[in-house]
């Protein structure tokens, strides 16, 4: 399998940004660590604070796979796995109002390619 090009890592995240949600931008830096369940996923990035919602002041932001319809799933998957794979630096939105998974910041879909 060979890897996404830049472009084509691009369009998908144009795709992902399509829907907006009340959110703040996360800090860009690359993805840390990822850890992948059934039900949810949180994604270590490097970047720290709590953000409005209080939630955990770690690197970590998480969403629940539900919040996404099955396409949007897939694409958020394929989106962090290329960034993962290709160390490139993401910058995501997450709550101000509500935290994820674990008490994490809960990312809201919208994703920026610096």
């Amino acid at each position: 399998m060979s890897p996404l090009s830049p472009r084509v890592l691009w369009l998908t995240l144009l795709l992902l940004t399509t829907t907006v949600n009340a959110g703040e931008w996360n800090g860009i830096s690359e993805i840390e660590k990822m850890y992948i369940y059934p039900t949810y996923a949180v994604i270590v990035q490097g970047n720290s604070g709590q953000g409005a919602a209080g939630c955990a002041n770690d690197k970590a932001w998480s969403f629940e796979w539900s919040q996404f319809d099955v396409p949007t799933q897939n694409r958020i998957q394929s989106m962090l796995l290329s960034a993962y794979t290709t160390n490139t630096a993401i910058q995501v939105v997450v709550e101000t109002n509500a935290c994820g998974p674990e008490g994490k910041k809960k990312f809201t879909g919208q994703i920026n390619l610096p």
